[in-house]
């Protein structure tokens, strides 16, 4: 924080702010509000009542009511905003990677194979939902998608851990 916070800043901050307020600040919300995160998502191609939004709000409440489940929340927010914590304000407040404020957003996967697995645009906090089968193949996917978003290359068990 020193080297990207001017010296005065930093201690004009101090008075104001205790050290747990300036980390939320700088770091974002750990909780996720769900009800925020729908109020604050825009629908590109897509209804309300089209059923790969009503099937991925369902994986999502799902996720958020499950204390093991949780975490994929984050997951899936750095999947699709490059940030794993909501920022302070809520999801109205959502920034991109390019810096510019942005709706989490919802599109249709219109070049995407039906049952494909969704795909992100971090900089512009976008997901790109393909058509599912059902509720469970539309949780599956996303699950799916989410944890291969956060591992690196060379965590997955694509290649023979005993070949020379």
């Amino acid at each position: 924080v020193r080297a990207a916070v001017p010296r005065a800043v930093l201690r004009d901050a101090r008075k104001m702010l205790a050290p747990a307020d300036l980390a939320r600040l700088l770091s974002g919300l750990r909780d996720v509000d769900v009800d925020d995160w729908r109020r604050h998502t825009r629908l590109v191609g897509l209804r309300p009542d089209a059923p790969e939004v009503v099937w991925f709000w369902a994986a999502i409440e799902s996720w958020a009511a499950d204390a093991a489940t949780k975490p994929r929340l984050h997951a899936l927010l750095q999947f699709a905003t490059g940030s794993r914590r909501v920022p302070v304000g809520g999801f109205a407040f959502l920034v991109g990677l390019n810096g510019g404020k942005h709706f989490f957003t919802l599109s249709t996967g219109a070049h995407l194979a039906p049952g494909a697995l969704p795909t992100a645009h971090a900089c512009i906090c976008t997901i790109d939902l393909p058509k599912f089968d059902s509720a469970e193949a539309a949780e599956h996917k996303l699950r799916i998608a989410v944890e291969a978003g956060t591992q690196r290359f060379d965590e997955h068990a694509t290649h023979d851990d005993d070949a020379p």
